[in-house]
């Protein structure tokens, strides 16, 4: 599925494999003065590349590697004959793209692999300037693109929404969090998020999320302190684990949040794949 959201000066693509007619789960591209940040999951490849070639595409740019992101890449280059570029590690990602879990593959499809080019400290069009900041814990490679004097934030997958309550293992929430306030000092006006979409009053979405976390952080080492298990913390807290857990195995769940949010934040910090 593509559907194609006209926003102004910004074009949001809505990308997701479904099922009976019903969305799985979708993921937001934006398309911008010529420049498409994020290509979609493998399973949208297809559609996304019949879109991109009716559009002024200039150049792609991508915020980090993960799959609902970058599986658009492969076509895209081939097709679009424009430059691809990413982190410098997310280059190498998609040098060889590795096997992933059955649960994503579902999701989302299994990544090809593609020859990107470096994304380097800025990404311009003819009319505005992104500044790329990097922005770890959510995946060691994630970035996110700002324009200044817009206020534009293009923050890939580090929002996601104010209250989220879900972590792989391979993420760090205090690398997130550090990340975050990097993004809340800059001081947006608008947030374009690849799940939540346009987020109005940009800052203060950020402060929320920022202080939702620290706050259960906080209230976590109380109950940990008075002997609550991580299991027992997280369903006091957050309630039981829902369908996420299930399907994933567990890879992708409440517990994991209240693991790392109980880790010493000032230790060593683990980056996400």
């Amino acid at each position: 599925m593509l559907r194609e959201h006209d926003h102004g000066a910004i074009v949001r693509v809505e990308l997701a494999r479904t099922f009976l007619g019903h969305v799985i789960y979708h993921v937001y591209c934006y398309l911008i003065d010529g420049l498409l940040i994020d290509t979609g999951p493998p399973a949208t490849a297809a559609a996304m590349a019949r879109w991109a070639a009716a559009r002024r595409i200039r150049r792609v740019v991508l915020t980090h590697h993960h799959e609902d992101h970058s599986g658009g890449a492969p076509l895209l280059a081939r097709s679009l004959g424009v430059p691809v570029e990413a982190p410098a590690a997310t280059v190498r990602v998609l040098a060889n793209f590795p096997r992933i879990p059955a649960y994503r593959r579902l999701v989302w499809g299994q990544p090809g692999s593609a020859e990107l080019k470096p994304l380097g400290d800025v990404t311009e069009t003819e009319r505005y300037r992104f500044r790329v900041v990097p922005t770890p814990g959510h995946a060691a490679d994630h970035v996110a693109l700002f324009e200044e004097r817009e206020g534009w934030l293009v923050s890939g997958d580090l929002y996601i929404s104010p209250r989220a309550v879900y972590l792989r293992p391979v993420e760090d929430a205090w690398t997130i969090l550090a990340s975050l306030e990097r993004l809340r000092d800059l001081h947006p006006k608008l947030l374009l998020c690849s799940h939540a979409g346009l987020v109005a009053d940009a800052t203060r979405a950020l402060e929320r999320k920022i202080a939702y976390w620290r706050g259960l952080a906080e209230r976590a080492r109380q109950l940990a302190a008075a002997g609550g298990s991580v299991a027992s913390v997280a369903r006091r807290l957050l309630g039981r684990e829902g369908a996420m857990a299930l399907i994933s195995l567990g890879d992708f769940s409440k517990r994991n949040l209240i693991r790392c949010l109980l880790e010493d934040p000032g230790g060593p910090r683990r980056l996400g794949d």
